[in-house]
């Protein structure tokens, strides 16, 4: 098995590679990566925004607001659709925030929930539900395997970029449309 570095694909953007099999979970799904290293890897969706704007998420967990929050939720991945992961820039930080670059952080904790329903909240910021995850060297197997092609994660892109237009922004980025990549091109 190819071995990746455990920094090569924290802050990228991973799209899944269409394939003749037909569509997948993933299937036209942008995934920022926040963490990849020996223990697995977590990324989030960010390309699939919800039909539940955050002002009715807070209130649904009775956290007081203040104004509205038309902004939507965003389906972050098929694992624990419970939680809510925070992906923002780093002008608000909090204590617990995972730096991913110097200028994107993640963040799960309630305090940041709270301040962004008070609007006390970062320029730019996701909030999703639920992640994508990888056990140890699975998704090191799954690039090997072609099923995966990364990018350069960009601050533009992920937040502000309309979530509609993402994949043909990095495609006008490198030149080509990803959408048309086959599974199929080998391995060197």
């Amino acid at each position: 098995m190819i071995s990746i570095d455990e920094q090569d694909l924290k802050g990228k953007i991973l799209f899944f590679m269409p394939s003749e099999e037909g569509p997948s979970y993933f299937t036209d799904s942008l995934i920022y990566m926040c963490d990849h290293n020996e223990h697995g890897s977590l990324g989030l969706i960010i390309n699939r925004p919800l039909n539940l704007n955050l002002s009715d998420l807070f209130q649904g967990m009775k956290i007081e607001t203040i104004g509205e929050n038309n902004s939507q939720a965003f389906l972050g991945g098929p694992v624990n659709p419970g939680a809510i992961f925070i992906l923002h820039t780093s002008d608000k930080i909090w204590k617990n925030s995972l730096k991913v670059t110097d200028e994107v952080f993640m963040s799960t904790d309630y305090e940041a929930i709270e301040d962004i329903a008070r609007g006390n909240r970062p320029e730019y910021y996701i909030l999703t539900l639920g992640y994508t995850g990888w056990g140890p060297e699975q998704l090191n197997g799954e690039i090997s395997d072609n099923a995966w092609i990364s990018f350069p994660g960009d601050r533009h892109l992920i937040f502000e970029v309309d979530p509609a237009d993402q994949i043909n922004e990095i495609s006008n980025n490198v030149g080509y449309d990803i959408r048309m990549i086959s599974t199929d091109y080998g391995n060197a």
